[in-house]
């Protein structure tokens, strides 16, 4: 890995078992390919449903990898990349804090909401399947950057990149709201080559790093040598568990408690803790910890973490930190002391967001007189969890609609979900916990979280496909309570998830155009229009019915009807992305459908 700030690599083998993923008879990868590499890459295909050729799906395996570094939100692979001229850049992804923004406005609207300050991050990739190593496919790569990042582009740049470089300068139309005063720039030149000395590849390294940082436009500037043990790492690190072994100043057990297999308070040196828990082993800031915390990072600006960070700053009271803090409380699943150090795995910090990202934030004022008290609990038991979660942060006066994690219509669907699909052959699982899968090793393709479940509650059930493409924020912020109102049918939400997971496998299968993908939000809310009025000549009980066997056929008749559907409504799904974004769109979907009628 190469960076700016050190002008050094490092480098580390991962030595891990392999799981081997059933191949697609449609997948052909380089069979020169490491075989670690084409199972890791094989898998990815698989889990994700990723519906290009095999060059295309290998720079949204390396676009993933990259991805995941930043965000444990969830993606797809059509979100990765994209099709058009090829400058050299093969993904471009955009982060504020830990959240994925892909369109302008999106971003735009994020700006306006909000006042707090961000911290950017601009991340850049390529894709080499070959297995030996090119200086001009790195010289070519960096040249692609400079070019694109310049005022006047000189290479032809696809709609996607020409988009992606809008919000590149709205960032810096909004520069008094990036943390540090620019974005961090970060880029990855992945390839399945293994490793090498070679003294021109490492020069090619070291020059483009500093061609890319003397653009001027970046705080933390990165060209990342991504070779083959790298992209095995990142993908063991995407999906793996979470273990550290955080040292103690000292602690002590709690008594024992019905539901609660391990419990023990401990007072922690705060470096011990930003080291061992809030980053990885390269010092990279952990994105899955805050998936069970109810609220997000607030900024360092805003009055608690103002105060917080006000501590840190005062040579006279940091030492107090301790005293002065609530603490952090983590829930894992499994804790286990030994002498003065407690190991834990499987983690989340359900009370402490705001006091950990204040010392990720701070770090270099952060040193040993700064303790911290940390609650450590081993549970399993959902409704035990969700009561932590509740309990832990009433005291800061958090908002109900806030406990997306604990509402009770979440809960039901979760159970919905598992009834439904205890006698289905293409089981769905409604993931009301981020990782609660995990252990059950299911695709990710058949599970679907909060953010994923209202997006396709909102192309079928609300009929608004731009909310679910262009908006997904909103459904879970100022629309949460619209779209998980109390007493809702479980029904639409699992018939709405599953036309989703349909229509990827779908497209995966190459049934249809991979073009499709993009526009499967659409496509959703046609099938709505057209069921609604064809159930009952189709001979089904009601409209989901009818939805549900428009999308659980490869072929015959039930496929037949949805093939004349989506080519029908949407005759070419070669869209410009204005096109794909503008509201027309939708109108113009519906009206086609009316052919059918």
């Amino acid at each position: 890995r190469w960076s700016a700030s050190t002008g050094r690599s490092c480098h580390r083998s991962v030595f891990r078992a392999v799981n081997h993923a059933a191949r697609r008879k449609s997948m052909h990868p380089d069979p020169s390919m490491h075989l670690v590499t084409k199972s890791y890459f094989d898998t990815f295909c698989a889990n994700f449903a990723s519906p290009f050729d095999d060059a295309k799906n290998f720079e949204a395996f390396t676009a993933y990898c990259a991805f995941t570094r930043y965000s444990a939100d969830n993606v797809e692979a059509t979100d990765l990349v994209y099709d058009g001229a090829d400058s050299g850049i093969d993904g471009a992804l955009l982060f504020l804090d830990d959240r994925a923004v892909f369109s302008a406005d999106e971003l735009e609207e994020i700006f306006k909401s909000s006042r707090r300050e961000f911290h950017v991050t601009v991340v850049l990739t390529q894709a080499k399947r070959s297995v030996t190593w090119s200086k001009q496919e790195i010289d070519s790569f960096v040249a692609a950057i400079t070019d694109y990042l310049s005022e006047a582009p000189k290479q032809p740049h696809s709609q996607f990149l020409a988009d992606f470089k809008s919000m590149f300068q709205l960032l810096f139309k909004n520069i008094g709201r990036i943390r540090g005063g620019l974005p961090d720039l970060h880029t990855y030149f992945f390839t399945a080559a293994p490793d090498t000395d070679a003294v021109e590849i490492n020069a090619a390294f070291d020059a483009g790093l500093i061609a890319i940082g003397a653009l001027g436009y970046s705080n933390d500037t990165k060209l990342v040598k991504a070779h083959r043990d790298v992209i095995h790492e990142y993908w063991l690190a995407a999906d793996g568990p979470v273990e550290a072994s955080l040292t103690t100043v000292g602690y002590a057990p709690f008594p024992a408690a019905q539901s609660i297999n391990n419990a023990y308070v401990a007072t922690v040196k705060a470096r011990s803790f930003i080291q061992a828990i809030l980053k990885d082993q390269h010092g990279v800031p952990r994105k899955k910890l805050f998936e069970e915390n109810v609220r997000d990072f607030l900024g360092v600006d805003a009055d608690v973490n103002a105060e917080i960070a006000g501590t840190l700053g005062d040579a006279n009271k940091k030492a107090r930190f301790g005293l002065m803090n609530n603490g952090v409380t983590i829930v894992a699943s499994s804790v286990r002391p030994s002498g003065q150090e407690i190991y834990i795995r499987d983690f989340q910090i359900v009370n402490g967001c705001q006091t950990s990202n204040v010392l990720i934030a701070l770090d270099d004022q952060t040193d040993d007189t700064v303790s911290l008290m940390v609650k450590l609990i081993e549970a399993d038991n959902p409704a035990v969890i969700d009561d932590i979660v509740r309990a832990t942060n009433r005291q800061s006066k958090v908002e109900d609609a806030q406990f997306v994690s604990t509402m009770a219509t979440l809960r039901d669907l979760e159970r919905y979900f598992n009834a439904r699909g205890a006698g289905e052959a293409n089981r769905l699982y409604f993931e009301r916990r981020k990782g609660q899968y995990g252990p059950e090793n299911v695709a990710p393709v058949r599970i679907f979280d909060v953010r994923e479940t209202a997006r396709c509650y909102s192309a079928t059930v609300m009929m608004r496909p731009d909310l679910a493409s262009r908006y997904p924020n909103r459904l879970t912020g100022e629309l949460l309570s619209e779209v998980f109102g109390a007493g809702k049918p479980e029904e639409d939400y699992y018939t709405a998830c599953f036309c989703h997971y349909r229509l990827r496998m779908l497209t995966s299968n190459k049934r249809f155009d991979g073009k499709y993908s993009k526009l499967r939000w659409h496509i959703m809310t046609a099938a709505v229009k057209y069921c609604s009025a064809k159930y009952k000549e189709w001979r089904c009980k009601t409209r989901n019915e009818a939805l549900y066997n428009l999308f659980a056929s490869n072929d015959g008749e039930w496929f037949e009807r949805l093939d004349t559907l989506i080519k029908t409504s949407i005759p070419d799904p070669d869209l410009s992305r204005d096109v794909l974004k503008s509201p027309p769109l939708t109108n113009t979907t519906l009206a086609n459908v009316d052919q059918l009628l």
